[in-house]
């Protein structure tokens, strides 16, 4: 290190403007001065040396640093005569509208955002020209006014919030990516990952997914494979008041997938990730059609009792391939 600032130094003695500093040459028998490069290579040459010198300098090891240890923590300033930080605790600290740190977001159009709910045109409300309410056993559209889903901001943050004592509202859209410049449906064979955050409030008192008289679920986010938007082939992940997690729940020609249950997250954003493509073919066997649309559901129309939940940043993903082992010849 101390050789390349050497090194560097002499490079800027070198396009000095003192003339011992210049190379010479013999013009009409007299030795001159002259420099190598013209004023404006030169400064150039200054500016891209200044660029390397500091650099290097930030390179050069602090006094008491180890090849082990780092002289600069990254992302954490301490005033100076502060107290120190406990980096531990600081890095522990996350965002919650950041998936996890160690989860793997692919690039480009291996990541599609179905919906991240921002419209701010439609606050307290919402734009019902991609979003529906349906109801009833016939699964009919639901007029607007009855529709207890609405847009809510957080910050600077917008999300849905549902909130409702005895509603039985599904809330859906289709399920249209933009991939590669065309709008296509979401093939679960392609974007085999879902991915999604939800925050529940209250959860149904009393409520049991397994019994048809106590069927409520304080969130749930499920895919429709159909002709229909809301018929046909269903898979539905849910947040359960009493149920154990990984509770699968076999109802007609829907499967009901136990993610999460309880009270232990009760109030925060959580996330959530599931390879519905994988899931599809362990419960209906086969290759899923491509999905035709999303819905959301938050009810209580078994118990009557108040619940609520919010929902956030759904996401298709394509996911990376994986290389397996080939095992060894054991001969």
């Amino acid at each position: 290190m101390a050789l390349c600032l050497h090194l560097l130094r002499s490079c800027f003695k070198l396009i000095g403007t003192h003339p011992r500093n210049l190379p010479t040459y013999e013009e009409g028998g007299d030795r001159v001065s002259r420099p190598r490069f013209g004023a404006g290579a030169k400064f150039v040459l200054k500016q891209v040396l200044s660029i390397i010198f500091t650099v290097c300098a930030f390179m050069v090891p602090v006094s008491g640093a180890t090849p082990d240890s780092t002289a600069v923590q990254p992302g954490v300033s301490v005033p100076v005569n502060a107290v120190p930080v406990d980096l531990s605790t600081t890095l522990a600290i996350t965002d919650p509208s950041q998936p996890p740190a160690h989860w793997v977001t692919p690039f480009g159009d291996s990541t599609c955002v179905l919906e991240s709910f921002d419209y701010p045109r439609f606050l307290n409300t919402y734009p019902d020209k991609i979003w529906e309410g349906r109801s009833g056993w016939r699964y009919s559209k639901t007029r607007k006014s009855e529709v207890y889903y609405r847009i809510l901001i957080e910050g600077d943050n917008y999300y849905l919030s549902a909130e409702t004592q005895g509603g039985a509202v599904n809330f859906g859209r289709a399920t249209q990516l933009l991939y590669r410049g065309k709008k296509i449906k979401a093939n679960l064979r392609l974007f085999q990952k879902l991915r999604w955050r939800w925050r529940v409030h209250r959860l149904p008192e009393g409520s049991d997914e397994t019994d048809s008289g106590k069927n409520d679920s304080a969130a749930a986010v499920r895919l429709l494979f159909g002709t229909g938007a809301f018929s046909g082939k269903s898979l539905k992940y849910i947040w359960s008041a009493t149920l154990p997690v990984g509770t699968v729940i076999e109802s007609s020609r829907q499967y009901v997938v136990v993610l999460r249950s309880g009270t232990d997250d009760l109030g925060k954003w959580v996330w959530e990730e599931v390879n519905a493509y994988k899931d599809y073919r362990r419960l209906f066997g086969g290759d899923p059609r491509p999905a035709d649309a999303l819905g959301l559901l938050t009810d209580s129309n078994n118990t009557g009792t108040v619940v609520g939940a919010d929902y956030d940043d759904i996401i298709f993903l394509i996911p990376r391939p994986t290389v397996e082992a080939i095992p060894e010849n054991p001969e």
